[in-house]
């Protein structure tokens, strides 16, 4: 017995009710019963759809990886690793381009509703002649275009549509330790899968094994800068409280000051922002938009926030603080991305990045390990 949406084979997630039966773990997305047949979304892409324009030239390296992405899917599924900044999105192009103009059917999946929105505005300056639509949680009157741009959790709304499924931040939640999300994102695609991240997880190590794929690697950014280290500080959190009000006071950029959870976000700016012009975010805040809008803006010099911000986000000149007082919540791939967010353009050299932590984290250790091993490609 096996779920055709999730593909759930565990007998205990099985429940036969009055009208047959149907699988548990993926419920929530709406009762389907293992005898419905899943209908596929029909719909065509128009011709002429697949010319594209850049705004600026990819480097050697992006091209190179580019080319390998496009040659590699002719044969099977692709890992793109790259470091943060290093323009994953700008390297699918030419993928998206090709499988376009065979009037195939694409979807560019992210994990953040924000992000979505920023990534379609962006996709429709690049395809100029697509209809590129996005759909998202409260956004899915229009579910069909040329170029889908969707959140992981609107992939089962797909069944069995795609020809090419690109998964930004394929380590991300909600993707990261849902493996029936990831089932349902799979079910979604029936040609190719094009996995992009920064870092690999457990989860998505066992989705990658389930079939054959290609790695392709970029480990330099186009400015050709080494990613920038972290300073870190480990000391009570008293001691980085007080230094936290010099830190503000000396760093006359825009600052992302990352916190473990929710209490501590509104916490931190309740106290601070006396002394500093600061917002804050997290994930269920009402606000939340507008919150970032104020920042991007450069109304807010501060914006406390949980992980919500560790993807996604380019602001030049930024600087990272971390809070991680909290054992195990940031975890390596938190790391990377949150200081991934440091100089990712050309000329953006100004930002730098501080780790404040109350004990011995071996997190934050891989981290600083992982980021020199990069570097050491340059």
């Amino acid at each position: 017995m096996e779920c055709p949406r999730c593909g759930n084979r565990d007998e205990r997630c099985f429940y036969k009710g009055s009208r047959g039966v149907y699988c548990r773990k993926c419920v929530r997305f709406k009762r389907i019963l293992l005898e419905e047949e899943i209908g596929e979304l029909s719909y065509d892409v128009k011709l002429g759809v697949e010319e594209y324009t850049l705004r600026y030239e990819l480097t050697k390296d992006q091209k190179r990886a580019s080319k390998e992405c496009l040659e590699a899917l002719k044969k099977g599924d692709v890992l793109l690793s790259c470091v943060c900044g290093a323009g994953k999105t700008e390297i699918t192009i030419e993928s998206i381009s090709s499988f376009l103009k065979e009037g195939k059917k694409v979807c560019f999946a992210i994990a953040r509703r924000e992000v979505v929105i920023e990534l379609s505005r962006r996709f429709q300056e690049i395809f100029p002649e697509a209809e590129v639509i996005a759909v998202y949680g409260g956004h899915h009157e229009k579910t069909t275009g040329d170029l889908i741009v969707c959140t992981a959790h609107q992939l089962y709304r797909y069944h069995h549509t795609f020809d090419l499924l690109i998964i930004d931040e394929a380590d991300a939640y909600p993707l990261s330790g849902d493996e029936t999300l990831y089932g349902i994102a799979l079910s979604s695609c029936r040609g190719r899968i094009l996995y992009s991240t920064a870092t690999v997880d457990e989860t998505l190590k066992k989705v990658l094994s389930r079939r054959p794929y290609t790695t392709v690697s970029l480990f330099v950014r186009p400015s050709y800068e080494p990613l920038p280290l972290p300073s870190c500080f480990l000391a009570p959190v008293l001691f980085s409280f007080l230094y936290l009000f010099y830190l503000f006071h000396r760093e006359k950029g825009q600052i992302i000051f990352f916190l473990p959870e929710k209490k501590l976000t509104k916490l931190y700016w309740s106290l601070f922002r006396h002394f500093v012009s600061s917002t804050y975010v997290y994930s269920d805040l009402p606000s939340r938009e507008e919150a970032i809008r104020e920042f991007r803006e450069g109304r807010k010099r501060v914006i406390f926030s949980t992980s919500v911000l560790e993807r996604g986000v380019t602001i030049r000149n930024v600087s990272v603080v971390i809070l991680d007082i909290r054992k195990g919540i940031f975890n390596v791939s938190s790391l990377i991305q949150m200081l991934g967010r440091l100089r990712r353009g050309i000329g953006d050299l100004k930002g730098e990045g501080y780790i404040f932590l109350n004990r011995y984290d071996p997190a934050v250790t891989e981290t600083i390990r992982t980021l020199k091993e990069a570097n050491a490609h340059l």
